[in-house]
């Protein structure tokens, strides 16, 4: 009997172990996975609020804090710098120039030429000698691109290089004035033609209407009827011709004729008189009065330079007195 109740307290005390090793695993549990609402004092976290780290550049994209940036352009005359600027740049990454002669370089402006054009900035072709002076086109050996990014202002681009040419340096790479001289063509029709033609002879430069005109002053000639003087282009205004006395006169009959001394001109014809006359309102020839444009009209009589005349019911006579009709 007594090792029978031995057995069932040593029974007893195992069950007792077991169950207690089983309520502590259960608050074990409940503590790390209890519910929120049971500990009032932690917060739900609130992730929607929470700001996610950027994502950092890679190596190569990484800009040095000593590069450039380009300033945003604030009017039109910065936006077409801008435009030249990227048009030269990209067409030089993608074009070589190996050839040092006239025609690779033209060839090339007249391919920026194009671009500048297409994006509504108006330019021209001018040919010339960037590394010295010349008189003649003759010497012409080198091509370039004048855009015009403002009225009247124009910068250089040198297509072969691919760079801006001014004399700003916060705009441009190089400054060379010689890309402001020489000869200019406003379409690279007028180049090819001027390249094929060849150049004009001794004394002649070529115009923007592709031929030949006497030089004047060196790498200019003289438009309309402008005449050239001493190396200087003089013109009148319209309804004038230059004449060979230097002076401006009203043009007669066709644009380039004018009347000479006391001729007049009357429905396009210069009339005039012998000498000693003068050619009158009336369209007649008169004797010639005082400083010889003036004359006598009507019954008025010439005396030592002057016009006589008597009044109403009277006459001059040989005495050159005026006396009762």
């Amino acid at each position: 009997m007594v090792r029978t109740e031995s057995r069932e307290k040593n029974t007893d005390l195992v069950y007792c172990f077991i169950l207690s090793f089983l309520v502590i695993l259960v608050i074990l549990a409940g503590g790390c996975t209890g519910n929120p609402a049971s500990h009032p004092s932690s917060p739900t976290p609130d992730y929607s609020r929470q700001t996610q780290a950027p994502t950092p550049f890679p190596a190569e994209a990484v800009i040095p804090a000593t590069s450039a940036v380009t300033p945003a352009p604030v009017n039109q005359r910065d936006r077409n710098i801008l435009v030249i600027k990227n048009i030269v740049e990209e067409y030089h990454k993608t074009h070589t120039y190996n050839l040092p002669d006239m025609y690779a370089c033209a060839q090339m402006s007249q391919d920026v030429w194009d671009m500048v054009e297409t994006r509504g900035i108006n330019a021209t072709i001018g040919i010339g000698k960037i590394d010295g002076d010349i008189t003649s086109v003759q010497d012409a050996d080198h091509a370039w691109v004048l855009a015009e990014i403002a009225p009247g202002e124009n910068i250089a681009m040198e297509t072969t290089g691919g760079y801006l040419v001014c004399s700003s340096p916060g705009i441009c790479a190089v400054n060379n004035p010689r890309y402001y001289k020489g000869w200019i063509f406003t379409t690279p029709k007028e180049l090819q033609d001027y390249l094929k033609n060849g150049p004009c002879t001794p004394g002649y430069i070529p115009g923007n209407d592709s031929q030949c005109h006497p030089a004047c002053g060196g790498n200019a000639y003289c438009t309309d009827n402008a005449v050239c003087v001493n190396g200087e282009c003089r013109g009148c205004d319209t309804g004038y011709v230059f004449g060979q006395d230097l002076q401006c006169h009203p043009v007669c009959g066709s644009g380039t004729t004018y009347c000479t001394g006391n001729a007049v001109c009357v429905n396009g014809e210069c009339r005039s008189c012998n000498p000693g006359y003068v050619f009158g309102q009336d369209l007649q020839c008169h004797l010639a009065c005082g400083d010889g444009h003036s004359y006598c009209a009507g019954n008025d009589v010439c005396v030592n330079g002057r016009c006589i005349s008597c009044g109403a019911g009277y006459y001059l006579g040989t005495d050159l007195q005026c006396h009762k009709s």
